[in-house]
């Protein structure tokens, strides 16, 4: 359990701080400003030893709230343990909570920053789904059955932000990439009017339950109002976790633990709900988006929109999904790893090099000499196809493939 003072205007957050104590930091906030306006608050975080995204999302939506609505300034003291420093800027809590003193963060390492969302644009719901997916394309191993999955939950649930939640301040979202688990976590919250109200219910808890069991829906020939109950059945089915909390309810799924719901200490003014789901379970789609007792396969999803052709082919435009990757090996990673993934479920990926003038020797090394060594000559030239490719990108690729051929499967220092 953490610890969490108030000290008049300052709030003192230090130890490690869990899900569990979101409750007591949400009443802490809210004993210190009331209804007050133009106050300056101290969010001191500085001897916080461990915390986690989806204790911190939540408080995002709330912070910016007292921001928008009462005009409080929000002064951040981040942990002075350096990873823990380091957290706080690379997931955007800092901007959010302290954004004169901490620019935003849109680089993705291992994981996507807290973004807001409320409209189209840069940061729209469509733009911000589309990076979730291209972090676990890149990042673990998937395929396009458990993408579609992945991208139907995240999609219902940023969807209830604008369309139920009535959040003045929109909805914000994060998502992290666990390589050890093959699963993906994401969080998306809101500070708006909570599940029950939306439902037209007054009991919190009974309001969750339900809003997890199908049929509870808004218009069942669409399977509208669905969404959670789908994406509960993601997370349960594929041995993940699952978590609701809004106003005074908490409805949580801890791997085979069972459900649980509870009213906690203090309500969440708002609605927090986090995600975690594992990769690994083949025909997930097919068993857990079930409506009425049929299947439920979600139309124009991600790999056909930004991979596929008009006849069914995959392209990968190298100019527009692989430039920012071109600079490092780490970068080449990335694109092998989204290319493994696509080619399980297709038989043949072609890579398009218009506009396309050089890539360093360690990119082309990681991408293509790694995969003509794991694929096998053979599987490589039938799978692997090449158009638009400038001379010196074509050297690039031919000595990468020859070099690697040399050294095998063993790492190199080369960038």
């Amino acid at each position: 359990m953490g610890t969490i003072e108030r000290k008049g205007n300052s709030i003192l957050v230090a130890d490690g701080v869990f899900p569990d104590d979101l409750p007591r930091l949400c009443a802490a906030l809210h004993r210190a400003i009331g209804r007050e306006e133009d106050l300056q608050i101290g969010l001191d975080f500085s001897e916080c030893t461990a915390l986690f995204q989806s204790t911190m999302l939540p408080v995002i939506p709330l912070v910016v709230r007292y921001r928008e609505m009462q005009r409080i300034t929000f002064v951040l003291r981040p942990p002075v343990d350096r990873d823990l420093g380091r957290l706080f800027l690379n997931t955007n809590w800092a901007h959010h909570i302290d954004p004169g003193n901490h620019p935003p963060n849109r680089h993705s390492q291992g994981h996507m920053p807290a973004l807001r969302f409320h409209g189209d644009g840069e940061d729209g719901q469509e733009a911000i789904l589309e990076r979730v997916l291209e972090l676990i394309l890149g990042t673990l191993d998937t395929s396009r059955d458990m993408l579609k999955a992945v991208e139907w939950s995240l999609g219902e649930i940023m969807d209830n932000v604008p369309m139920h939640a009535e959040s003045p301040v929109g909805g914000f979202v994060q998502a992290t990439a666990y390589t050890g688990s093959n699963s993906v976590e994401f969080v998306v919250a809101d500070a708006g009017i909570g599940i029950a109200a939306s439902m037209g219910q007054d009991d919190d808890q009974a309001a969750l339950r339900d809003a997890i069991t199908e049929g509870v829906t808004r218009d069942r020939e669409r399977n509208a109002g669905n969404g959670l109950f789908g994406s509960y059945q993601v997370a349960a089915l594929s041995g993940g976790e699952f978590e609701i909390r809004s106003n005074r309810g908490v409805l949580r799924r801890v791997g085979a633990g069972g459900l649980r719901t509870w009213s906690p200490p203090a309500p969440y003014l708002g609605t927090s709900v986090r995600c975690k789901i594992g990769l690994d379970e083949s025909g997930l789609l097919e068993r857990a988006l079930r409506f009425r007792g049929k299947p439920h396969d979600p139309p124009h999803d991600f790999v056909e929109r930004a991979f596929e052709n008009d006849s069914g082919l995959l392209v990968m435009k190298m100019a527009d999904r692989a430039s920012s990757h071109f600079g490092s090996r780490k970068g080449g990673r990335h694109i092998r790893r989204v290319v493994e993934n696509l080619l399980r479920d297709h038989p043949a990926i072609v890579f398009d090099f218009k506009g396309v003038g050089v890539f360093t020797s360690s990119f082309a090394d990681e991408v293509f000499g790694r995969l003509f060594v794991s694929m096998g000559p053979r599987a490589f030239m039938t799978r692997i196809r090449m158009r638009n490719v400038d001379p010196t990108v074509e050297g690039l690729i031919d000595r990468a493939i020859v070099q690697r051929t040399r050294l095998g499967s063993q790492e190199t220092d080369q960038e």
